[in-house]
């Protein structure tokens, strides 16, 4: 038995908004992770064996390459690369299902095409401080994954015969990515009841496991030996590695979406380091935030960024040059550790 953290009038009121509907489409963030696309897969497969004919999963970007093997994606549209028809699909539908997200803007370029729309919207999501754009939202913050989310959601409503064995992957997939692996953000024993119930289920972890992290190519095992040896900076007075990676290494490299998946983690592995950040340079750049025990890098993130996440795990973005927020970040780190 799990406890119960989402209110029973909000059960009852995405309840009834899913009974009314006809045609579902179901919406994550723009560089989807494994929570984005497990919670947003498990959701579909569930609805549709619940009895919904019209069930679809849009994504703004691509989905990283060590995710497409799990079941359902070949049902996936794609924002970037298939607008006219995730627009039409927009249009038909009379519910929207947003899932792994706080805000509208992190559906990136996909945003506008909710302008004007009038199906229905619900929000279930496990990051702080969501936006008031759908009606109906579960927020759990103190909530692992939004995966894990999902789970709870189906078992509050009492349809677990309806969560099938492609639901049961997705949505271990996404609560194992989304606490790198149980090592953060992990410490509930609800976790492991439903870990337990999945494996009643026929999810395999060990291949789970496998999928997710030993399907990196060459030119991605070559770059983290790059990144480690090269361009990890240790601030061993701070506790604190910073690691970031240009545009031109990432070309370099040959680099695919979801190459740097887990690049953040890595430099915990090292005794006497307690906070890890990674620099993506992109447009703009894309910063990650790990720490252990009690220390809040969600507030870093914030502060410097205006990012956000998870006392251990947070993210954000910084619309300039990729040395100055490496920059930004040292200088902000010593009063940060102080401050703790």
């Amino acid at each position: 038995m799990i406890s119960r953290v989402i209110e029973q009038s909000l059960i009852e009121k995405v309840n009834q908004l899913i009974d009314n509907a006809q045609h579902v489409v179901i919406v994550s963030h723009e560089n989807p992770d494994g929570d984005a696309v497990g919670s947003s897969l498990a959701m579909m497969h569930f609805l549709r064996a619940y009895g919904k004919e019209d069930v679809k999963v849009i994504l703004p970007s691509e989905l990283p390459y060590n995710l497409k093997w799990l079941p359902g994606v070949e049902d996936l549209l794609i924002y970037s690369l298939q607008e006219k028809s995730c627009c039409r699909a927009l249009q038909a539908c009379d519910l929207i299902l947003f899932l792994d997200l706080n805000a509208l803007s992190r559906t990136g370029k996909m945003s506008q095409a909710f302008n004007g729309l009038s199906a229905q919207r619900v929000l279930i999501d496990h990051h702080e401080f969501p936006e008031p754009f759908a009606p109906a939202t579960i927020s759990c913050p103190q909530i692992s994954s939004t995966s894990e989310l999902v789970f709870r959601y189906i078992s509050r409503s009492g349809c677990l015969n309806d969560l099938n064995q492609d639901a049961a992957v997705c949505i271990y997939t996404g609560m194992m990515t989304d606490t790198g692996c149980f090592s953060y953000n992990s410490n509930q024993p609800d976790i492991y009841v439903i870990v337990h119930y999945l494996l009643q289920k026929g999810v395999d972890k060990d291949a789970i496991y496998r999928k997710v992290f030993y399907a990196f190519s060459e030119d991605r095992m070559r770059m983290t030996g790059y990144l480690m040896y090269k361009a990890m900076e240790i601030m061993p007075e701070y506790q604190t590695a910073i690691t970031s990676i240009s545009k031109r290494r990432l070309k370099y490299f040959n680099y695919r979406p979801g190459d740097t998946e887990n690049i953040v983690n890595m430099p915990l592995q090292i005794e006497g380091v307690n906070i890890s950040i990674f620099l993506r340079e992109d447009n703009p750049v894309r910063i990650s935030f790990r720490s252990v025990g009690d220390i809040p890098v969600n507030r870093l993130a914030n502060e410097l960024f205006g990012g956000g996440g998870h006392k251990n795990a947070a993210g954000a973005r910084y619309k300039g040059k990729l040395s100055e927020a490496v920059e930004m970040i040292k200088q902000a780190i010593p009063k940060f550790v102080e401050s703790l």
